[in-house]
Parts: C-alpha cells; structure tokens; sequence
C-alpha cells in the first residue's frame, strides 16, 4: 500500500513552485529548486561562537 512512503519530486514544468520564475528547461529547473531553496543544514550557535571555535 506505501502509504507512509516518501514521494518523489519529479517536476514537469519549467516554472519553479516557490519563486515562480520561468525556466527554458526542465533540468535547468532541478537545478534552481536544488540551489536556490534547498534548506540550510542545522548547526546550533551558542553565545560566543565565532568561525574559530
């Protein structure tokens, strides 16, 4: 049944979902989604913590 499974995200278009901007190529397409909204990975910041610790 796969009822709790993941689904994969296949886009179709050429249109991006989240920033609708407009793309000549599907692949092209994958490409922005990947890079312009692929969410930052998370690293908890203390209070003093620089680039050096």
């Amino acid at each position: 049944m796969n009822l709790f499974k993941k689904k994969p995200k296949d886009i179709v278009g050429t249109e991006c979902e989240i920033c609708h901007m407009k793309f000549s190529d599907p692949e092209r397409t994958m490409r922005h989604m990947n890079k312009a909204h692929a969410k930052p990975p998370k690293t908890p910041k203390g209070i003093g913590s620089s680039k050096y610790n």
